[in-house]
């Protein structure tokens, strides 16, 4: 059970709702949004037309590779956590470094073969995300541009997903996914100081925060005859993204103990409520169904930290 509990948290599994939200919302929205720009998207009314089971395996798949990644993540930050982190599973003596490696390559294998041969994701995209988990790992202790190599892996993960339900990208996936993409740099620039104990006044972390609710605002009012139950379902994911980015950062800059940690989790979190404003336009019950992993992801976070 300790060795369970350990790969459960070096995978920082309470991150995995938001993992779910991003390829459930990448993968319908491309299934039926307009190859043209300007052409609104009908929103889906009839659920079963998706299908289910690919979804499934998409799930699956992204998981395992969300879960590696992390994995990787303790493996090359050894020495790092060592003056950190030392209640981490390799500093604390509870796995071996070589077993955190295994455990992870293991995963990243698995999770590119789940995601290939069952879901069917295009493998230009897998191959991009692959690439950026392990360039992340390798250089974002390095190399302090390596936040928008995370906010790649989130895009290249959108981009991997949508192609599994059309291989050809509407423009509208592409925005969303650079949209996920500048959140979670957000993220990470404050994430920075979490383990260190310093966080800087920098304003563009900020701004990255609000991107979906603001492109959301923009399509509602250019697409201004979607139908009721789509504009509601839109406002309302927008309206639960902007509450989670303002009192996080409201949070972390009380300057108390801890509170780049609590507002970073919120933060992460919040990718739920992002994804979930991008369903809102093509599927209202979807939508709603993203917004549900957000208290998921708080309940988690309580036994298995986020960060």
């Amino acid at each position: 059970m300790a060795f369970l509990r350990n790969l459960l948290t070096l995978g920082r599994i309470s991150n995995l709702p938001t993992v779910w939200t991003n390829c459930t919302a990448a993968w319908t929205v491309n299934a039926f949004a307009s190859p043209i720009v300007r052409e609104m998207p009908n929103p889906i009314e009839d659920l079963s037309l998706l299908a289910w089971g690919q979804l499934g395996w998409l799930l699956i798949g992204a998981s395992l590779l969300y879960v590696a990644g992390c994995t990787l993540n303790d493996a090359f930050d050894q020495g790092f956590d060592k003056q950190y982190n030392p209640q981490r599973p390799i500093p604390s003596g509870e796995m071996k470094p070589m077993a955190v490696w295994l455990a992870g390559f293991a995963e990243l294998i698995a999770g590119s073969y789940v995601l290939l041969e069952l879901a069917e994701v295009s493998k230009i995209w897998l191959v991009a995300l692959t690439v950026a988990i392990l360039a992340y790992e390798a250089v974002h202790k390095k190399w302090s541009g390596g936040v928008w190599i995370m906010g790649s892996c989130r895009f290249f993960l959108w981009l991997a997903a949508a192609s599994a339900a059309n291989e050809s990208l509407a423009p509208l996936t592409i925005s969303w996914a650079g949209i996920m993409a500048f959140y979670v740099v957000g993220i990470s620039l404050f994430a920075r100081g979490e383990a260190t104990g310093g966080s800087g006044e920098n304003r563009l972390p900020i701004l990255l925060l609000f991107g979906a609710p603001l492109f959301a605002l923009a399509l509602l009012v250019y697409w201004n005859n979607l139908p009721p139950t789509a504009q509601f379902a839109t406002n309302v994911a927008g309206l639960v993204s902007v509450w989670l980015a303002y009192t996080a950062v409201q949070r972390m800059r009380t300057g108390e103990k801890g509170c780049i940690g609590q507002g970073v989790s919120r933060l992460l979190a919040g990718i739920a409520a992002c994804d979930a404003t991008a369903m809102g336009l093509v599927s209202p019950s979807l939508a709603y169904g993203c917004l549900a992993c957000i208290p998921i992801a708080f309940l988690m976070q309580k036994k298995f930290a986020a960060t």
